[in-house]
């Protein structure tokens, strides 16, 4: 008894998207509207754009975030882990909200409560999509890097960032913020 794959559309079995159907357009029809309000593949990535504001003038705090998840991804989250997400968190959003601080608090709740490190929440676990998670979103400055590491370093036992963490990550990327602008 073998089962046929199910078929894949081809682009002859689909109706043509109008652009219309994809994007809110408020006032315009599709001829009237100028090429440049028309977004392009470079445009259509995936960012805080499509849940808040962002300002895209360099590597964004949710980028530096997901840079982490990237880079120390496997480590269990601490209580240094979670003040720096607060922390960044709220520079990005300009208050205190309840969303990735949130996450990675609970996970240091069922962490404490963990035997084994394999069964522990990860800061990729917390991390991963963090840009889209965001409510608003900046690029990261040395303001921003210091207020979280200071964060970091309050909440944990040896006084020392994590290194490719949280603090680290967001350093980095306010170095390489401050060397594009000049």
């Amino acid at each position: 008894m073998s089962q046929r794959q199910p078929r894949r559309p081809q682009a002859s079995d689909q109706e043509a998207i109008n652009f219309v159907d994809v994007f809110d357009v408020i006032g315009a029809a599709p001829s009237t509207l100028s090429p440049s309000l028309i977004p392009t593949a470079g445009d259509m990535r995936p960012t805080a754009t499509t849940t808040g504001v962002v300002d895209s003038s360099g590597i964004s705090i949710g980028e530096a975030l997901e840079a982490t998840a990237i880079s120390v991804g496997d480590k269990p989250v601490d209580r240094g882990d979670v003040a720096a997400i607060r922390a960044a968190e709220a520079r990005a959003a300009g208050s205190s909200v309840a969303g990735l601080g949130a996450k990675a608090q609970a996970a240091v709740d069922f962490n404490d409560r963990a035997t084994y490190d394999y069964n522990k929440i990860t800061i990729s676990d917390v991390l991963s999509d963090a840009t889209a998670k965001l409510p608003r979103d900046k690029a990261v400055t040395s303001e921003d890097a210091d207020g979280v590491r200071g964060a970091e370093v309050r909440n944990k036992p040896e006084s020392m960032p994590t290194p490719g963490g949280v603090a680290d990550t967001l350093a980095t990327a306010a170095r390489v913020n401050r060397d594009d602008k000049k």
